[in-house]
C-alpha cells in the first residue's frame, strides 16, 4: 500500500482513538496486533493501553507494584469493607425491629434516596480527597450512623442517614476506581497486555469478602437475639392444621395481605396479617439492643483503622484525577452526567438496573413472599447466611476462573442460569416441607449475584479506563436506582409481575450487551488492520 494510503489511515486513527494507542500502532506493534485481530469478542485490550498516565510518579509506582504489594492492598480494602458492611447489612435487616416507631425504616429510605444524588458529586469529591480518604470519611459516617441508632430520634438518626447517603455514591466509586487502577498498575508492571483478567481477579476477591458480610452480619444478629426470650418471629392465630399457603411465592399480592382477622381473637392489630400468621413488632430489651449496636460500632471502627493504617496511599489507584485534563470543579461534578453521552454506558444501563432489581427482589420479595410467608421470619437469617456464603465463595472463584474464560461466554452462561432460576421462582409454590429448596434457591441467587457483580464491575473498569470516577459513579447510580425501584414497588405489585419485569429487563440487557461486544470487536479489527500496515 502506498505511503499516501497509510497516511490517510493514520489520520483516521488519530481522529478516532487517543494518542497513546496511535503511538503504539505506529511503533512496530504489528505482529502482536495480527494475532489480536483474530481474538474473540472478549478482547478489550485496545481500550486499556492509554489507561495510566506516563508521568515520573506513575512510572515509579508501576515499577514498585509487585504481586505481594498489590495483593496486600486488595485484601486490606476487602477486609475493611467486610467489617463495615457486616454491621450495616445486619442493622438494615433489623431496623423495623430495633426501632418499631418507623424512624429506622425512614432512615434507610433517606440513605437510598440520597445515594442516587450523591453519585453526581463522586468525581469532584474523589478529585479533592483522593480515593483512600473518600473511603475513610465514608466509613466515619457509617460509624456515625451506627452511633446515632443508640438515640433513635428523628432529629439525630435522619440527618446522619442523609449524610451517609451523600457519601455512599462516592464511596463505591472510589472503591472501584482504586481496585481497577491497582489492577492496571500491576498489569503494566508485569507487562500483561490484557489486564481484564487481573481486574476480574481483584474484583472477585473484593466481592467475595464483601458478600461474606451477609454471613457474619446475620450470624451476629441470630446469636445475640437468640438469647432474647421475648424474641418471637410470628404468632400463630389460626389453630387449623391445614394452613393455606397458596398465596405464597409468585402468587403473593398486596390484596392477599388484607385478609380478615378472626372474629374471636383479642390480639392487637398492629401486625401484618398474612396466610394465618401475623408478624408483631418484637420488643427487644435495651441491654440486647445496646449489645448489638456496640458490636456494629466496633466493626465500623475496625474498618476505619484497617483502611487508615494498612491501605497504601501512594498507589496510582489512590491518585487525584489527572491534572493534565484541566477539568474545573463544575466539569468534574458533571462528569457522571456526561457518561450518558457515551453509547457504551447507555447500552449498559439495563444490565446494571437488572442487578439492582434482582438484589431488591432477593431482600424485599424472596425473604417476604417465599421464606417469611411459608417458614416464618425466624428462618430468614439462616437462609440469608446461605445466600451470602455462596455469593462470597462464588465471587472469589469467578475472579480466578474468569482469567481463562471469555467474558461473553461467562455472561451468557450466567444469564442462561438466571433465566432458569426466574422460571423456577415463577412456577414454584413453596410449602413448609420444602425447606431444602429454600436453601438451594438462595444459593442459586447467591451465585447469580456473584456473576453479575463481578462481571459488571469489570466491564465498567475495562470499557472506561481513564474515566473511572464518572463511570463507576454512573454504575452506582444505575444500581441504586434499580434497588430503589425494587423496594418502591414492593408493596404495590404482585410477585409474579415482578418476575416478569426481571425477565424483560434481563432480555433487554443481554441484547444491548451483545451490541457492545460487537462494537468493540469491530473497533479491535479496525485498529488491527491499520497496525498490520
Amino acid at each position: 500500500m502506498s505511503n499516501v494510503a497509510v497516511s490517510r489511515r493514520e489520520k483516521q486513527l488519530l481522529t478516532h482513538y487517543p494518542e497513546p494507542v496511535t503511538a503504539l500502532a505506529m511503533s512496530g506493534w504489528g505482529e502482536a496486533s495480527k494475532n489480536r485481530r483474530q481474538s474473540t469478542i472478549h478482547s478489550y485490550t485496545l481500550q486499556n493501553y492509554h489507561s495510566l498516565p506516563q508521568d515520573t510518579k506513575t512510572l515509579r509506582t508501576v515499577q514498585e507494584m509487585t504481586s505481594p504489594k498489590a495483593m496486600k492492598n486488595v485484601i486490606v480494602l476487602s477486609v475493611a469493607f467486610m467489617f463495615i458492611f457486616t454491621a450495616f447489612v445486619s442493622l438494615q435487616s433489623l431496623q423495623s425491629t430495633l426501632h418499631p416507631g418507623g424512624v429506622g425504616v425512614a432512615s434507610l429510605s433517606c440513605i437510598y434516596g440520597t445515594t442516587v444524588l450523591s453519585c453526581l458529586l463522586a468525581p469532584w469529591l474523589i478529585n479533592k480527597l483522593s480515593t483512600k480518604w473518600t473511603m475513610v470519611i465514608s466509613f466515619v459516617l457509617f460509624s456515625g450512623y451506627f452511633t446515632a441508632n443508640f438515640y433513635p430520634t428523628h432529629w439525630i438518626l435522619l440527618p446522619c442517614a442523609v449524610s451517609l447517603g451523600l457519601l455512599a455514591g462516592p464511596l463505591w466509586s472510589a472503591q472501584a476506581t482504586y481496585l481497577t487502577t491497582l489492577a492496571l498498575t500491576y498489569s503494566q508492571h508485569m507487562n500483561i497486555q490484557e489486564p481484564d483478567g487481573i481486574i476480574n481477579k481483584y474484583m472477585g476477591i473484593f466481592c467475595g469478602f464483601y458478600r461474606s458480610s451477609q454471613i457474619w452480619g446475620n450470624l451476629i444478629s441470630t446469636l445475640v437475639l437468640s438469647h432474647n426470650s421475648s424474641h418471637a418471629a410470628a404468632v400463630t392465630l389460626l389453630a387449623d392444621d391445614n394452613q393455606n399457603f397458596s398465596h405464597c411465592g409468585a402468587r403473593d399480592c398486596p390484596s392477599s395481605w388484607s385478609s380478615e382477622w378472626p372474629a374471636d381473637t383479642d390480639e392487637p392489630r398492629d401486625g401484618a396479617f398474612n396466610n394465618g400468621y401475623v408478624s408483631y413488632d418484637v420488643i427487644i430489651p435495651d441491654s440486647t439492643r445496646y449489645l448489638l449496636l456496640s458490636i456494629y460500632l466496633g466493626c465500623g471502627i475496625m474498618g476505619i483503622v484497617i483502611l487508615v493504617a494498612l491501605l497504601d496511599r501512594g498507589n496510582v489507584g489512590d491518585k487525584d484525577v489527572d491534572p493534565a485534563s484541566n477539568l474545573t470543579s463544575c466539569e468534574l461534578a458533571l462528569s457522571t452526567l456526561k457518561m450518558f453521552k457515551d453509547s457504551k454506558c447507555l447500552l449498559l444501563i439495563p444490565l446494571v438496573l437488572f442487578v439492582g432489581l434482582e438484589q431488591g427482589f432477593m431482600f424485599g420479595d424472596f425473604t417476604k413472599s417465599y421464606v417469611n410467608c411459608t417458614l416464618g421470619v425466624h428462618n430468614i437469617g439462616p437462609i440469608l447466611i446461605c445466600f451470602g456464603a455462596v455469593s462470597a465463595v462464588s465471587s472469589i472463584a469467578i475472579g480466578y476462573i474468569a482469567e481463562h474464560i471469555k467474558r461473553f461466554l461467562f455472561i451468557t452462561a450466567g444469564a442462561t442460569f438466571n433465566i432458569g432460576l426466574l422460571i423456577v421462582l415463577w412456577l414454584w409454590r413453596p410449602q413448609p416441607i420444602d425447606i431444602p429448596n429454600f436453601y438451594v434457591i438462595a444459593g442459586c441467587l447467591g451465585l447469580c449475584d456473584a456473576i453479575w457483580h463481578t462481571q459488571t464491575y469489570t466491564l465498567f473498569g475495562v470499557l472506561f479506563p481513564h474515566k473511572q470516577e464518572g463511570a463507576f459513579s454512573s454504575y452506582r447510580m444505575f444500581h441504586a436506582t434499580g434497588c430503589a425501584i425494587a423496594f418502591g414497588y414492593n408493596y404495590v405489585l404482585c410477585v409474579e409481575t415482578k418476575v416478569y419485569i426481571l425477565s424483560g429487563v434481563l432480555a433487554l440487557a443481554l441484547a444491548l450487551y451483545s451490541v457492545i461486544e460487537m462494537k468493540v470487536q469491530l473497533q479491535s479489527q479496525y485498529i488491527g488492520d491499520i497496525v498490520a500496515l
